[in-house]
């Protein structure tokens, strides 16, 4: 790992002689997306929404970033250096990942937008943990409400006034009942089996990082589903980078890995989650939220959390015994203060604000 970091940093600063050479064209965005071969969730909604804009020249570069085996990590390489030449002649750079190329290779005169993949973040991460290499030099952050001005200013290494609150574009879906009602039906005709049933959807975060692999917490779903009657299923949703999970079979347990994750929203009557910053996008939709956290202590001492346990809107639940309990009986989460402590804006606009942003920054000079 080390001498592939040493010879990916010789040949990026190499060629970065030459590129610092060329010139920053003022009307360019460009988006960097290292989780998948194209863009999707709020990377998507602001590409489409900038290729309006005929002043505007978009530029994205993809990759499903897996660091195993010498042919991806060429793959990588070569990646990195597409990124050093688009990333450098851009005006505007949008990322939702940790990237290298912008945190040891960004030009003077680039604006760096980070895009978190996330809503929040109830677990640190970034530079509030240990680290390979130091998040740096991003210029905006966009979050959801002021709450996250000081864990984002903590974990990206920028000032607080750099975190720009206009809300995630992901969540805009969220407020529109169309959307909401055509991606249940459209789940119900591919598992007509849930049709007029109670739906669990499972989704908990990840363990682990990309470097020594990810595992999942065990979950001992048979016992859960169990404890319901016949017109209740489970839904499991794992993080996408789990490529691979066990699932208990069952014939009320689904694997529904491959789903989009808000469509399984407006599908589902209630989610168990842990850790994962999906609680906040979920909370919106008024529905019983749950977390299963038996690592919780493990968890406090090892990676620590932004979000106290007593600003969730339940008590969490340590063992099976206990979330199995909890959701026997009527809910009493506290989901009006969850979302208005996390959210500002709950009107369905955030796209537009982010590209507003966007446009705003393009009209001042480079340097």
């Amino acid at each position: 790992m080390k001498l592939q970091k040493l010879i990916l940093n010789i040949i990026l600063g190499f060629l970065n002689i030459f590129v610092k050479m060329l010139i920053i064209k003022e009307n360019q965005v460009a988006f960097i997306s290292l989780e998948s071969r194209y863009l999707d969730s709020d990377m998507k909604l602001i590409y489409n929404e900038l290729e309006k804009k005929k002043e505007v020249v978009l530029k994205k570069v993809v990759i499903e970033y897996d660091q195993q085996g010498i042919k991806q990590n060429f793959l990588y390489m070569l990646n990195c250096i597409k990124q050093l030449f688009i990333i450098n002649t851009s005006h505007v750079v949008i990322i939702r990942d940790n990237n290298y190329v912008v945190s040891n290779f960004k030009r003077k005169g680039v604006k760096v937008i980070q895009v978190w993949h996330a809503c929040g973040a109830i677990k640190k991460f970034g530079n509030a943990l240990p680290r390979k290499y130091p998040i740096k030099n991003y210029d905006y952050i966009i979050a959801n409400s002021p709450y996250w001005k000081k864990p984002y200013s903590e974990a990206f290494a920028v000032k607080e006034e750099s975190v720009v609150i206009t809300g995630m574009p992901r969540v805009d879906c969220l407020f529109d009942q169309n959307y909401l009602n055509q991606a249940k039906e459209k789940l119900l005709k591919k598992y007509p089996q849930l049709v007029g049933k109670k739906i669990i959807l499972y989704a908990p975060t990840f363990r682990g990082n990309i470097y020594k692999g990810f595992s999942m917490l065990p979950f001992d779903g048979i016992k859960l589903i169990e404890s319901f009657d016949e017109n209740t299923y489970l839904l499991y949703k794992m993080h996408p980078l789990l490529k691979e999970i066990n699932l208990p079979q069952h014939p009320r347990i689904l694997d529904v890995c491959k789903e989009d994750t808000h469509e399984l929203f407006a599908l589902s009557d209630s989610l168990i989650s842990d850790y994962s910053s999906i609680v906040f996008d979920y909370s919106l939709l008024n529905k019983p939220l749950y977390f299963y956290t038996p690592d919780l202590n493990e968890y406090l001492n090892n990676v620590g959390c932004y979000v106290d346990k007593g600003e969730l809107p339940v008590d969490v639940s340590l063992t099976m015994d206990e979330l199995i309990k909890t959701m026997q009986v009527p809910y009493k989460g506290k989901l009006d203060v969850f979302k208005n402590k996390f959210f500002t804006y709950q009107d369905g606009k955030n796209t537009n604000r982010v590209v507003d942003l966007i446009l705003e920054i393009l009209k001042k000079p480079l340097y």
